[in-house]
């Protein structure tokens, strides 16, 4: 290798790296999603007052921690059992502070196949996923690649990111945020859909699986959960949110929702902080105003259910007080 060639090889290799590093920060910076969660980092890093509720799941979660005084919104877009278990674990083990209520999502679409295989936004997940240990309990050595991508190639393949972050700069240009709250989309109405089950069996299609409706990884940190809350004397209520007729006709055809209940249901009884299910996901059936899309609450339906669940976890304790 002639030492002319050689230099135009160093020349050529620096170049990639430094164009990749330039595309890596700028899709770190522009992407809302990171954007969305490192706000609600710091909102968890700075929150003072008494930590009764902690909410975990994925955007499904919609409480508003205005009216549900005293929590902390810690859902994030697509999250997962297997992230929100390893979140968990942080805050437990390195913050100091403590939830009296976890409350955590439990939709039909938050045990499949699907929900498990996603590792979107690896890029601020790396700061609490211990991929090693993921990597082996699922028996999948590629699962370190998605370190590799969150570390150094974050906007591989993360081109719906960058789509998505153009239109809520367009829709939504002003992010609003208190305890990890921010309002659910509202530029459309899903009562306005002139196909509302089409919409719906396109989305439930998406994110529910029938081959694998309890895929054994989410089983695994779903048992996980509920150990770190037992020792932690944390109580868990497992939510099932709202959903439209539609989304969740679609899905049932694709889960055997009872089952799957049943099975989960077992585990969490072996836990001995586990508070009970709180199962609305029929409770706005006759109301698709209140929906954004066939299975995300709006602002006025996130509002109206917030100060439902509040009524019932106020009601639940004043009977566990009583001794009922």
């Amino acid at each position: 290798m002639s030492s002319r060639f050689r230099n135009r090889l160093i020349m050529f290799a620096a170049i990639l790296i430094a164009v990749n590093l330039i595309l890596d920060q700028a899709f770190k910076r522009f992407s809302v999603h990171n954007y969305v969660n490192e706000k609600m980092d710091e909102q968890f890093a700075a929150y003072d007052d008494t930590l009764k509720y902690l909410a975990m799941g994925n955007s499904h979660n919609c409480i508003n921690t205005h009216i549900l005084e005293n929590c902390f919104n810690y859902g994030s877009p697509s999250e997962n059992y297997i992230q929100s278990y390893y979140k968990l674990k942080h805050i437990l083990e390195e913050t100091g502070k403590k939830p009296e209520y976890l409350l955590l999502q439990s939709d039909v679409s938050s045990y499949g196949s699907k929900i498990s295989d996603r590792y979107e936004y690896n890029s601020y997940w790396i700061k609490y996923i211990d991929y090693m240990e993921l990597a082996r309990v699922k028996q999948d050595r590629d699962i370190l690649f998605k370190w590799a991508e969150g570390k150094f190639f974050s906007y591989a393949g993360n081109y719906k990111d960058i789509q998505l972050s153009i239109v809520y700069s367009i829709k939504m240009p002003k992010l609003e945020m208190h305890n990890g709250y921010r309002p659910h989309r509202d530029f459309k109405n899903f009562a306005n859909d002139l196909n509302k089950q089409k919409s719906a069996w396109n989305k439930a299609q998406l994110i529910n699986t029938a081959d694998v409706y309890f895929d054994p990884a989410i089983k695994y940190y779903l048992k996980k959960i509920l150990d770190i809350c037992q020792e932690h004397n944390v109580k868990v209520v497992l939510i099932r949110y709202p959903l439209t007729r539609e989304f969740s006709e679609e899905e049932r055809k694709i889960v055997p929702a009872d089952k799957l209940f049943a099975e989960i249901d077992k585990i969490a009884a072996g836990c001995s902080t586990y508070w009970g299910t709180l199962d609305y996901h029929d409770l706005y059936f006759d109301h698709p105003e209140y929906f954004f899309d066939p299975d995300h609450l709006n602002v006025k339906g996130s509002d109206l259910f917030t100060a439902r669940l509040q009524q019932d976890l106020e009601a639940k304790e004043a009977l566990v007080a009583a001794g009922h």
